[in-house]
């Protein structure tokens, strides 16, 4: 018995495990238990209410025809390619019977091409395309520009197409000087459906009531000396 006791005391010597067994007699190791999370989940945000279709919006047409008046002088020989000059809409668009802008609005429109007339008897050339129109905060976007024959100036006009950047459908004007004073009546179009609650007509300021005409002065008759003597 002694001698088992011994082998036993050694091998516990030549293993380290043995001693830990024999410190802790009947040890087990247990794995912690994993907490659960006890948080609810994480509620989605309420969806933003669609929005309300404008039951009075009217919807102007894409290409419709729209009057505008140039406000500036422009020529081939004081205009350059790129410049923009003012536009304002001499006639309301009228959709259905309906007006929907009214005359008066301001916009802008681009001189796409400008050449000046050249010493061997060159035309001079200008092209000319509406942009837009503000209209009620908005851009209503406009293309092309075809000027009236209004008997101002003496030119010759085609229609022509910007060979640079995207194609945009200007109006051509070819004379010894190419001018188009302000006060030019020209028909653009818009690039685009818009719609929009019409707009109101602006009121024109009432005119002063005429004053009433002056009272003739009374004339006093005087006597003829002639029938005091008879």
């Amino acid at each position: 018995m002694r001698a088992m006791f011994v082998l036993a005391a050694l091998l516990c010597g030549n293993f380290p495990l043995c001693a830990f067994a024999q410190a802790v007699p009947g040890a087990a190791v247990a794995a912690a238990p994993v907490a659960e999370s006890t948080a609810p989940p994480a509620e989605a945000p309420p969806a933003a209410p669609a929005a309300d279709p404008c039951t009075d919006c009217i919807t102007i047409p894409a290409l419709t025809v729209v009057t505008v008046e140039i406000m500036v002088d422009l020529g081939s020989k004081i205009s350059k390619s790129g410049d923009t000059f003012p536009i304002r809409l001499a006639a309301p668009i009228v959709v259905n019977g309906v007006e929907i802008v009214p005359a008066g609005v301001t916009g802008m429109g681009e001189v796409i091409h400008a050449k000046r007339s050249g010493g061997s008897g060159a035309a001079g050339e200008l092209v000319l395309a509406a942009r837009y129109l503000e209209v009620d905060g908005r851009r209503l976007r406009l293309r092309s520009m075809n000027l009236s024959a209004n008997g101002r100036s003496n030119i010759n006009t085609a229609f022509a197409i910007s060979a640079v950047g995207p194609p945009v459908v200007g109006f051509l004007i070819k004379g010894k000087q190419a001018n188009v004073p302000a006060g030019t009546i020209a028909d653009a179009k818009t690039a685009e459906a818009f719609s929009m609650v019409p707009m109101p007509a602006a009121t024109a300021p009432e005119a002063p009531a005429a004053p009433a005409p002056a009272a003739p002065p009374e004339t006093t008759a005087k006597a003829n000396p002639q029938e005091g003597g008879k």
